[in-house]
């Protein structure tokens, strides 16, 4: 493989990347070289001392292997998802179309751009690395075997990032083919981090790191982690740890089995993106439509029919056609089934609803969002019709109410079945105080996106409101805590989101009128 060729592409996927960074562009490689050294050598040490008995009773425990294999596999899958969902986020042909004109191979470009951006994840690795080492300083590690780790850690991130590079590669290639491939990649790049989120969660709620410390467990897991090169790498570090300047013969073998992972998983990689970016020509088929059938017409029913219906079912059909749309709301049901499975305890009172102030309010903002993801020109469609914005808030309300309420109280009725303390009085109060809640939540939601506008799902505005929304609305629940009493917190809660809800709500139609 000609140097020349993947060398120039990862300059200047480095250089596109440090395009924004202004005047402290061509200082930006020494200033990150200067902060990671006084990281690595003052500040983690530091870090590290106030913890260090503890941290370092921990790594001579049995638990030490089974958390490090843990922590080892998922930095790897992190790194291994970070192309992977930055890719399907952005399903583009034109940019490879550019690159496949030129006479280079596309293991060129794919070996080039995961060159480019390894600067950038070097300093993740770096950090994460520095903290490593300090922890294992103490125990009496020699420099080599500090070295050893210092390796692990960088061959195992960056095969994750490689492996996750070679991914991406395959399914932004077969996703721009597909009339919806934008729409899927952005479905898919959302949700994919659900498992990371599952690992955590079970870390959290120890039941996974007590399985596998577990002698007696039944070691399936045992031998799947055990397959992974994360695991070779684990296995080393609590060598390590137990055994203090000692590198034995099978401490040897694992590293070496570590570097011929890596060095093959480039040369599989190399010969698979050859093929990866072969794209034939695109063709698309046009669609069509069905006629409405019982489910639209049950929605245009409830919209009272004429005008208004009509309009209610057209809005309901393009947000229910967006992956993305539905990938928000897998993802925040997925985040309350993990809940529910690891962190929560049945038998504890009031845990659904505690729970229902948390998660409730992040579905409501995430389908309020649509109202202005979809973009200003449609805003100022409705403007320029006749009554056309206090139309367009009623239908986005009763839409969001038609997504959000079904959805919370299914959850909510779920959840509290599953407790064993429940009775039909409990089911029939914890699903009414969320029929009665989530709505206000969607329309402060609402008013919120209208007016602090995210007219994109890639700026930070989406981030923001939705943060706003779940943070404003506990805090009204502990505002309900100190004004009502415990016992009325709940009935209070539900009254401040609706007046917050209603002044929002209010001051959103009155910023869209004034919009230019």
């Amino acid at each position: 493989m000609p140097m020349s060729k993947w060398f120039v592409i990862a300059r200047n996927e480095y250089r596109i990347t440090t395009s924004r960074m202004g005047k402290i562009r061509p200082y930006f490689l020494y200033l990150v070289i200067g902060l990671l050294a006084v990281y690595v050598a003052y500040i983690a040490p530091k870090i590290v001392n106030f913890f260090l008995d503890d941290l370092l009773a921990f790594f001579l425990s049995q638990a030490a292997v089974a958390m490090v294999q843990i922590l080892l596999f998922m930095f790897f899958f992190y790194f291994l998802l970070i192309p992977i969902s930055s890719t399907l986020k952005d399903v583009e042909i034109g940019h490879m179309e550019i690159f496949l004109s030129a006479p280079i191979k596309s293991s060129d470009v794919l070996l080039g751009t995961f060159l480019g951006q390894v600067p950038f994840y070097a300093i993740l690795i770096t950090v994460i690395t520095g903290f490593f080492t300090a922890i294992m300083a103490p125990l009496g590690l020699n420099m080599i075997q500090i070295a050893i780790i210092v390796i692990i850690f960088v061959v195992t991130l960056l095969s994750g990032q490689w492996i996750g590079t070679v991914i991406a590669a395959l399914l932004g290639t077969k996703l721009g083919k597909i009339a919806r491939g934008k729409d899927i990649g952005k479905a898919l790049g959302f949700i994919i981090a659900l498992p990371m989120v599952a690992i955590m969660y079970a870390i959290i709620g120890g039941g996974l790191l007590k399985a596998l410390a577990d002698p007696g467990t039944s070691g399936m897991v045992k031998i799947i982690l055990g397959w992974l090169p994360s695991s070779w790498g684990a296995d080393i570090i609590t060598s390590f740890a137990s055994n203090p300047g000692v590198i034995g013969f099978g401490t040897l073998i694992r590293f070496g089995g570590l570097i011929i992972f890596f060095v093959a998983a480039l040369w599989l990689g190399t010969k698979v993106a050859d093929r990866a970016y072969s794209m034939e020509q695109v063709s698309f088929t046009a669609s069509r439509v069905k006629p409405d059938g019982a489910f639209y017409k049950t929605i245009k029913y409830i919209g009272g029919g004429r005008s208004f219906g009509t309009l209610l079912v057209s809005i309901f059909k393009d947000y229910s056609r967006r992956l993305q749309n539905i990938s928000y709301i897998v993802y925040v049901v997925g985040l309350l089934v993990l809940i529910n499975v690891f962190l929560l305890k049945p038998e504890e009172s009031g845990a659904s609803i505690e729970m229902s102030m948390f998660m409730f309010p992040m579905l409501a903002a995430f389908v309020a969002s649509d109202v202005t993801v979809r973009g200003k020109e449609t805003l100022f469609i409705y403007r320029k019709t006749p009554s056309g914005v206090g139309k367009l808030i009623r239908v986005m309300l009763f839409k969001d109410w038609l997504v959000v309420v079904p959805i919370a109280a299914t959850i909510m009725a779920i959840s509290t079945i599953l407790s064993p303390q429940t009775t039909f009085i409990s089911l029939l109060t914890n699903v009414g105080f969320v029929i009665v809640y989530v709505p206000a939540n969607v329309v402060f939601a609402l008013g919120l996106f209208l007016v602090i506008p995210a007219y994109s799902e890639k700026g930070g505005a989406l981030m923001i409101n939705l943060m706003i929304v779940v943070m404003f609305s506990i805090g009204l629940f502990e505002v309900s805590r100190i004004v009502f009493g415990k016992s009325m917190a709940v009935v209070g809660a539900i009254v401040l989101n609706w007046l917050v809800g209603i002044v929002v709500l209010s001051l959103g139609k009155r910023h869209l009128n004034r919009m230019e």
